[in-house]
């Protein structure tokens, strides 16, 4: 049976100055447990016939109960990303770990998303993905207005606006697709200037931000110079937060909505997201609520 005040808890990250990794590691000490930071990059592995364990220098004879994942970090090849993912699926093995291996790369994957978003029939803006720059050209011309963005990306970095009356639209979108070999176009969602976060935690929606973007930019991330301005979170935006969570399959999660001219629309969800800017805005600490959520989780296998 695993007591709280003795637990140690396993928090993934990458930066330990990043605010909600100081956040969570802050939260899980208050609960009398022992944090303990882990970069995925830092870890080994060993198998054999008779053995399998993780390990580094600071994880020696450290015996966790849990783990939260912050981030799992940018990863410089193929192989580093997927080890950091495997190495995830295995701690689910042996314990809970939030949010799963599974629900980061559901998220994290923008045509995946889609598709869950659309089996769970959510509203969400036109998007083709193509190899093709006929088809590429023939979307933007129904569009009229697009959004292109990584398949895999983060902080709004990499997104572009296109319009089909621009004259070097074609030359545009060759050369992004003979650099990323595939794109993903969205339909443009004409909007005040702003998106909405909403943070959910297991069945609940606790809050909300306005990310205003600056400069007339259509990219409104809090990375990318945008601003978080205190939003009321109104029924249509937990019901669709909370389901938009649950179709990639994630415990706590920034859902990011846009307001169109026929209500909103879901853009993407985040498994791993800042709390930083919820906490500027509100003064909510999202943190306390997914550490709160683990000891939960915790306390329920215990009973088991």
């Amino acid at each position: 049976m695993t007591n709280k005040k003795s637990a140690k808890i396993g928090v993934v990250l990458t930066d330990p100055e990043d605010w909600t990794a100081q956040a969570v590691l802050k939260n899980i000490e208050k609960r009398g447990a022992k944090a303990v930071p882990l970069n995925l990059a830092t870890l080994s592995a060993s198998v054999s016939n008779s053995d399998f364990s993780i390990f580094n220098v600071d994880l020696t004879d450290v015996e966790l109960d849990a783990i939260i994942v912050r981030d799992v970090g940018i990863s410089l090849s193929l192989e580093q990303i997927s080890f950091k993912f495997d190495l995830l699926r295995q701690f689910e093995t042996y314990m809970p770990v939030m949010n799963s291996s599974e629900a980061i790369q559901n998220a994290a994957n923008k045509f995946f998303s889609f598709y869950l978003f659309k089996r769970a029939q959510l509203p969400i803006p036109r998007t083709m993905i193509t190899p093709e720059l006929d088809v590429a050209l023939s979307a933007v011309e129904t569009f009229e207005s697009a959004v292109v963005k990584p398949i895999f990306g983060s902080q709004g970095e990499g997104i572009f606006k296109l319009e089909n009356s621009q004259p070097d639209l074609k030359s545009k979108l060759t050369a992004l697709l003979k650099e990323g070999g595939v794109l993903y176009l969205q339909e443009f969602v004409p909007n005040p200037g702003r998106d909405i976060r909403v943070f959910v935690v297991g069945e609940e929606a606790i809050g909300a931000i306005y990310r205003v973007s600056v400069g007339g930019s259509f990219i409104s991330n809090l990375s990318q110079g945008g601003t978080p301005v205190s939003c009321e979170v109104t029924e249509a935006m937990q019901e669709l937060a909370i389901r938009a969570a649950k179709a990639v399959g994630a415990d706590f999660a920034g859902v990011d909505l846009i307001e169109g001219k026929e209500g909103l629309h879901l853009l993407e969800v985040n498994a791993t997201p800042s709390g930083k800017g919820i906490n500027r805005a509100c003064g909510i600490d999202v943190t306390e609520r997914i550490v709160d959520l683990l000891f939960e989780r915790l306390e329920d296998r215990a009973k088991e």
